[in-house]
This record gives structure tokens, sequence and C-alpha cells, in this order.
């Protein structure tokens, strides 16, 4: 059997994670998160048409991080409008996510008023606070359209593996949040001005007033507790030799510290947390992955999905992987001037990924346990030590 693992190149900034095998005599698919932008959602309708993908078995959105899910929510759209048309489209069977919303607060998501300096504002709550909280919500209205099964898998309460010839362990989240408690609790935390007042929502006026002035870290703060909440899944071949078995693939989404701390202090999580690949969670960022994280997953790969825009990855994730002697793959590279990261200053001689995007892909033959991986030399052959 082959068993293909793909991290797309998602043109702008995002993950885009596709896996297909053999399941009986048809292909199988798992997509995992989306992207940001049309322009992934194009990607990964070219790869399917491609692959010749006509079903998606398992759809994952892993948090409510736009750079995760806006490109599904495109995606799942164009799918909708298709079927509604009679035209072809790509069925969803089943879909693991984020729980939406349980209340909206739609009476303050698109207000006018004017700002302390001054000024007329118009701001979105959903948009600048929230993250993506109205994008999963419309993610789930599209999937609802298309006649998916709708699940919210968490440790507390899980799911089945849809699948026999390959096996899925899910590792994160815990429990689950629905999205506008991620929201409420950002607007729990302190001000700039005082950390020991709490901003007091009283009003309307004053809830407005108080998102105009803090409005970077309610965003942080909210983006952090979505981070934690990422959908954490380890995927390997249960069919095949003992060698191919070996090949074991960890896709973390956004997870952060505390995300981490939790997986490794569960005797359930942390015995299945080692893999041979690893999808670097957050970007490569450095509150992202911690060195307890990689100490436990010993991955020989670690897989970097990043925009060109971003300034990711950060230069510590890549130094506790590379001390453990993971080889680290990037589907692109940052190089942006105003938004440098640590890779900006590298020669080309050693990043491959300099001008050069590509999808980085693994083929697994699951008969003999080779793998072969592709690009060829796609390796960072920087030393971050």
């Amino acid at each position: 059997m082959e068993f293909k693992v793909t991290f797309l190149n998602c043109v702008s900034h995002g993950d885009c994670a596709i896996i297909t095998f053999k399941e009986g005599r048809r292909k199988a698919c798992i997509v995992v998160d989306g992207g940001k932008t049309i322009s992934c959602s194009d990607a990964l309708t070219d790869y399917l048409e491609g692959e010749n993908v006509k079903t998606i078995d398992l759809l994952v959105g892993t948090h409510i991080d736009s750079d995760h899910i806006y490109g599904l929510y495109f995606f799942t759209r164009d799918q909708v409008e298709s079927k509604e048309a009679g035209n072809d489209y790509i069925k969803i069977r089943e879909f693991w996510g984020a729980q939406p919303s349980k209340s909206m607060l739609p009476e303050i998501d698109h207000v006018s008023y004017t700002s302390p300096t001054g000024s007329e504002d118009k701001f979105s709550w959903r948009r600048l606070v929230i993250q993506s909280v109205g994008q999963n919500d419309n993610l789930i209205t599209n999937l609802g359209k298309l006649e998916t099964d709708i699940k919210y898998p968490s440790l507390a309460e899980p799911v089945d593996n849809p699948f026999n010839n390959i096996d899925i362990e899910l590792l994160a989240p815990d429990v689950q949040i629905p999205a506008d408690t991620i929201s409420k609790h950002a607007l729990g935390i302190t001000t700039r001005a005082s950390t020991d007042k709490q901003i007091k929502i009283e009003d309307l006026e004053s809830l407005k007033l108080a998102v105009h002035a803090n409005m970077e870290l309610l965003a942080e703060e909210a983006k952090r507790n979505a981070n934690n909440q990422s959908i954490v899944i380890r995927l390997k071949p249960a069919t095949g030799t003992n060698e191919a078995k070996k090949w074991t693939f960890l896709l973390t989404g956004d997870a952060e510290e505390k995300s981490w701390e939790r997986m490794l202090g569960n005797p359930d999580t942390a015995p299945s947390l080692p893999a041979r690949v690893i999808k670097i969670p957050h970007h490569g960022s450095v509150n992202g992955i911690t060195e307890d994280g990689v100490k436990a997953v010993e991955p020989e790969y670690s897989v970097n999905s990043v925009g060109k825009d971003h300034p990711i990855p950060d230069k510590e994730p890549f130094q506790f992987l590379q001390a453990h002697g993971s080889v680290i793959l990037c589907t692109q590279r940052n190089q942006s001037s105003k938004n440098k990261s640590d890779c900006y200053d590298i020669a080309a001689e050693f990043c491959p990924a300099l001008d050069n995007p590509e999808s980085i892909t693994f083929v697994l033959d699951t008969d003999t346990g080779e793998c072969t991986i592709t690009p060829a030399a796609r390796q960072c052959k920087y030393d971050w030590n």
C-alpha cells in the first residue's frame, strides 16, 4: 500500500497536510487544516484533483486560527456552490474541529464609534479580538450543507477512528471549549496600564472603549487560548511491515506550552508522543514546541509549514530540534524585510527553501517500509547551535 503524506505549500501562510492511502479498494483521504487564503484553497483543490480524490474521508480543522481554517472555509464554500449548482464536487464524510460558539454577541459585531483619539472607527469584534470564531462557525455551516458528519473530539469525549488501514490517536485537546468561551476569557486579562485591575465590561460603550484600548493584548490572549485548544493527532499505517509502522506522523496544529504540558503530564498521551515525523507546531514560533516536547517526540524529521511574510520561525525551536538530530524541512521561507524572521540573513546555500517554495511529500511503501521524501535535498543546512 502507498501511504502518502504531503505538507502543502500554502503560498501565503498557514498549515495544510493531506494524507492518502488505500482503504479497501478505494483511495482514502485525510485533510488537516487548509491555510489562510483563497490561494491556499485553490492549491488544496488542485492537489486533490491531481490525486483524483473525489471524497475527503476526514477533514480536520485543528483550531480557530484563520491560517488553519479560513482556507477550509473557502474550500467548503466552493464545494457547496458546486453542489447547489448540480455540478461535481468533493464530498466530505467526517469533520473533526473546534466547537462553534454558543453565543456570538451579534449586537457588537460591526460597530462604528468615536475612539478616544476623536476619530470614528469601525471594527469587527470577531476579526480583531477573537480571531476566527466567525470563520469557524461559517465553516461548520458549510459542512452542514455538504451533509458532513461533524464531531468535536477531545480526550474527555473521544471519537472512533473511521479507518482500518491507518491508526489515528488523539492526543489533544483534553476537553473542547466553545469558541466564544475563548473570547470571553480574553476579556478577563489585565490592561497594559495596570496589572492589578481587570477590564470591567458594564455596558456596550465601555466594551467598545476597552476593546479599542487593548486590541492587541486581547487578540493575543484569544490566540494563545485558541492555540492551546489545537487538535493534535498521531497517525501511522496499521498494515504492512514493522518498519513501515515505524513511520509515525505527529500533526500538532499550533499547540503551545500549556498543551504540551498537558500531553506530557498525561500517562495516557505521553507514551504516544514519539514520532518519526513532526509538523512543527505554530510554524516554528518560540511559543510552540518546548524542549521537553522535543525530547519526548524525538523526531527524525521536522516539517515547518510557514509563510513568506510572517516573522517566524524563531531560532529556539530549530535549536532544540537540531540538537536532537532532527532533519528540518521547510515549505518556504519568510523573506519580508518588515517582519524579519531569524532565518532572514541565512544564505541560500544553507536554506533550500529560499526563493524555492514547495510542498514536502513523504511516500511510504508499507509493503517494504521504504519511504521517499520529495523534493530531495530540502534539508536546512544552517547550524542553529
